[in-house]
């Protein structure tokens, strides 16, 4: 996903935060992978997924900050990643 993709859909302007969403966005790959799920924009849960952990970072940059440690994504999100990872994707 491109960035100015991942702008539009986290309702970000400008181009203040774009080395920020660069980063995170990495990190969320960086996490489904560990979690087992191989990264394919062509599919849409996978999309959406990193795209809400990305968000998740913007909101709450210690997450990322800290010890690195996102365990405190939510329930949905981590449902969502259960779904990919069945999938085989």
């Amino acid at each position: 996903m491109d960035l100015d993709e991942l702008k539009l859909f986290l309702k970000v302007d400008g181009n203040d935060l774009d080395v920020n969403l660069t980063g995170y966005q990495l990190a969320a790959e960086v996490y489904l992978s560990n979690a087992g799920v191989a990264k394919d924009y062509t599919n849409a849960l996978y999309k959406i997924v990193a795209t809400m952990i990305v968000g998740t970072f913007l909101e709450n940059p210690s997450l990322v900050a800290s010890s690195g440690n996102i365990g405190s994504l939510n329930i949905t999100m981590n449902s969502l990643i259960a779904q990919l990872r069945l999938s085989g994707n």
